[in-house]
């Protein structure tokens, strides 16, 4: 039975009018918890990340009928077809044919079929769900893209699910039939290059595989690989068909009869020649009221990387289970009713835990943020233990296994299994003790995805305070976690060098980049600066677990006499009823957030004092814009999710509420953008702001999982006091401590 949306979840719901070029053909739908600026469909790997648009002049406003759907870039530049993705969907309800996905058209004249009328959207961690009703028929379509965090084999397929659901009883009164079809536009990123293809049944299961014919191994074009297979597969019962085609012949067909001939094309052509499609079409019965396809991009070999012996080429790890891409797309359809159930337990999970920890509108985030994130990292491996995983720096440059992206990334996978952390750590771990690169401090990134080709002449992006830190910073993080101190041991040499450097050069940090790049090189950061103290206050705590008793006293004792010196340098004095940390020890009157302090915290290194959190909080509202807190001073743009190093339960949920406001805003067209402006709500370099800046898609909305995160660590290492409870301390400059609270944050904590 098809459940109305609106059983589904308890959350307000956001509805919005319709996009002017939807508004003559669909009625008002409902959004919850509210209309994403892109709402994820297809969004599994690298190379599997289909969204719909709905921000911005062109978007679909949220409604899943009359637009295409895009590959990640959307309206990044560099694609002549637009990161166009052809997708599409019919239903056919007792002779009358109705568009459910996409903007397809059925003949040459360029007949569109009537929409069907979408009535509620609702997104969870790992599904988006729409709701339509049809010639008197309702109707669900449920994008499932599964979020496996402890099966490394499910997580390693760039496979993902949707599914058409009818009321089965429903089906005594209605004659329905369903069609899905998907285009060469998932084969390659140029519509020009000539593709082939193939259709064979593995099990029941049928399968389209279609390719570039010329393949070209570890390449891109448009952001899309050029080598390995689309597939699009559905189980072959006795009232399914397959058919390939030009477009206007396979959905005609569909839309005039309601059904296909089961007919093949067999002339290989170009993606822009007579666009071919391949579809499906089932006639749904009392017994089989539901249709499930699976979508994917499927690569072998994944990468290439970096070792003293050359560049090794990588599998991705669903290969060591089985002989073909067939045999895997037949396993993971098969596999469906699995996925969904485990897909509920995690929504349930993820939902429950966020709204717990910080009520509905983080809920909102952190599910918005799940699939986009674990949709950038992908798994390789002959076997269980040869696993290595791999990122791509989505949007930003492209760069592989990046650090200063794998850490604001990491509380995601902290909260939902700190194994992930250590398998993306390892190939940077591996590479820097290989002897090939040949820098004190920590590689920036390993080459350009997919190829690991690292930097052995040391001429890497130059953040080494930056990476320092970051690593030591989440290598405690995995231990605290696991307790797994045989692979901290392993590394404790290299480890100890990069310490060493950040005792020489991390208090005050020469001028350089750090993890916000975009705003270029400035000396003397203070937050960079508390991210090279948190680092070498980590490696204090990793010298301990490992048994180096001497080298644990001199780290902890070295962070907290940097953190003594650092209030000197950082705190500006021009306004002691406002004390705040600046931006840089020069520029009295600068400001920044401040976020590295989350490291203090969330490792409970206890190495800065409790009110400077609590002034650092304190200053974010006298800098708030509308849609959030400024990242520095330099711009009104702002990047980081700072709720988590927030002292009271209002400043945390302000941050929280100004993310969601800039959602709700509905002016940028892409998945999750992590760099916006706080006065407008848009990308950098729209509306006259700054420079362009699309960040969009990436790997760091992890990072909205800092507050579970902090959760899970909070338990582990044995915390018990409220991290959003204040109380202040002792430790700053006596001229710090003698001066009156500012109104705003005197208050009971």
């Amino acid at each position: 039975m098809v459940a109305p949306l609106s059983t589904l979840y308890d959350s307000s719901k956001q509805q919005l009018p319709l996009a002017p070029h939807l508004a003559a053909h669909a009625g008002h739908s409902t959004f919850t918890p509210l209309l994403p600026p892109a709402i994820p469909l297809a969004v599994k790997s690298v190379y599997v990340n289909a969204v719909l648009p709905t921000g911005g002049d062109n978007g679909s406003g949220g409604y899943l009928a009359g637009s295409w759907p895009h590959h990640w870039p959307v309206s990044y530049p560099g694609s002549a077809k637009d990161y166009h993705l052809g997708w599409s969907g019919m239903i056919n309800v007792d002779g009358e044919t109705y568009v459910f996905l996409g903007d397809p058209e059925v003949d040459s004249h360029h007949t569109r079929p009537p929409v069907a009328t979408q009535t509620a959207f609702h997104y969870t961690a790992s599904q988006s769900i729409f709701a339509f009703e049809a010639g008197g028929l309702d109707f669900n379509v449920t994008f499932l893209s599964p979020v496996t965090p402890h099966d490394l084999l499910r997580m390693s397929l760039p496979l993902s699910y949707m599914s058409i659901d009818v009321d089965q009883h429903a089906l005594r009164k209605h004659n329905v039939s369903v069609y899905s079809d998907f285009s060469g536009e998932w084969a390659s990123g140029d519509s020009n290059v000539e593709i082939e293809w193939a259709f064979g049944v593995e099990e029941a299961i049928g399968v389209y595989e279609v390719k570039r014919k010329d393949q070209q191994v570890f390449s891109e074009f448009g952001e899309q690989a050029e080598w390995g297979s689309a597939v699009y597969a559905m189980d072959m019962g006795p009232d399914v068909t397959a058919s390939s085609g030009a477009n206007y012949a396979v959905r005609g067909q569909f839309y005039r009869k309601g059904k296909l001939s089961g007919s093949q094309d067999i002339q290989y052509r170009a993606i822009n020649d007579r666009q071919p499609v391949f579809g499906f079409a089932k006639t749904l019965q009392y017994s089989s009221p539901s249709a499930v396809f699976a979508i994917g991009h499927i690569r072998d070999p994944y990468v290439n990387y970096v070792t003293p012996q050359g560049q090794v080429s990588r599998r991705g790890y669903w290969s060591s289970h089985f002989p073909t891409a067939r045999h895997a797309v037949s396993w993971f359809l098969s596999d469906h009713s699995q996925a969904v159930q485990q897909g509920r337990a995690i929504d349930a999970q993820i939902r429950s835990d966020a709204t717990r920890v910080s009520g509905d509108n983080y809920a909102a985030v952190v599910e918005l943020s799940t699939r986009q994130a674990f949709a950038t990292i992908e798994v390789t491996g002959e076997n269980e233990n040869d696993v290595l995983i791999f990122l791509k720096e989505i949007s930003s440059n492209g760069d592989m296994s990046t650090v200063d992206v794998i850490f604001p990334m990491y509380p995601i996978l902290a909260y939902t299994n700190p194994t992930l952390l250590k398998l993306l750590l390892e190939p940077l771990m591996i590479y820097s003790v290989s002897g090939l690169y040949p820098n004190r401090w920590t590689v920036h990134d390993l080459g350009t995805y997919p190829n690991a080709t690292g930097y052995n002449g040391g001429n890497d992006e130059p953040m080494p305070v930056e990476e320092a830190g970051n690593m030591l910073w989440m290598i405690l993080a995995y231990w605290q976690l696991t307790k797994d101190t045989e692979w901290v041991a392993k590394y404790y040499d290299v480890l100890t060098q990069w310490t060493t450097y950040l005792i020489e050069d991390g208090l005050v940090p020469a001028e350089q980049l750090s993890t916000d790049d975009f705003a270029g090189t400035l000396s003397n950061q203070t937050n960079l600066a508390v991210k090279a103290i948190v680092g070498i206050g980590a490696m204090g705590e990793l010298a301990k677990a490992t048994g180096h008793w001497v080298d644990s006293i001199h780290y902890r004792a070295t962070a907290k006499a940097y953190a003594e010196e650092w209030y000197q340098l950082a705190l500006t004095a021009k306004d002691p009823l406002h004390p705040h940390a600046k931006l840089a020890y020069q520029d009295e009157n600068s400001h920044g957030l401040l976020y590295n302090l989350f490291g203090d915290r969330v490792l409970n290194l206890e190495i800065f004092d409790r009110q400077l959190y609590e002034w650092q909080s304190a200053s974010y509202w006298r800098k708030r814009e509308a849609y959030g807190v400024p990242l520095d001073s330099r711009h009104l743009w702002t990047k980081c999710f700072a709720a988590a190093s927030a002292t009271d339960v209002k400043t945390r949920d302000m941050f929280i509420d100004d993310l969601v406001a800039f959602l709700k805003a509905g002016k940028v067209d892409a998945a999750f953008p992590d760099l916006y402006e706080t006065t407008t709500a848009n990308l950098p370099g729209r509306e006259g702001l700054d420079w362009p800046i699309q960040f969009i898609s990436r790997p760091v909305v992890g990072g909205h999982f800092s507050l579970l995160a902090l959760d899970v660590a909070n338990k582990a290492n044995g915390v018990k006091r409220d991290p959003f409870g204040g109380k202040r301390g002792k430790g700053l400059p006596q001229w710090v401590r003698d001066s009156e609270p500012h109104p705003l944050w005197a208050r009971d904590w």
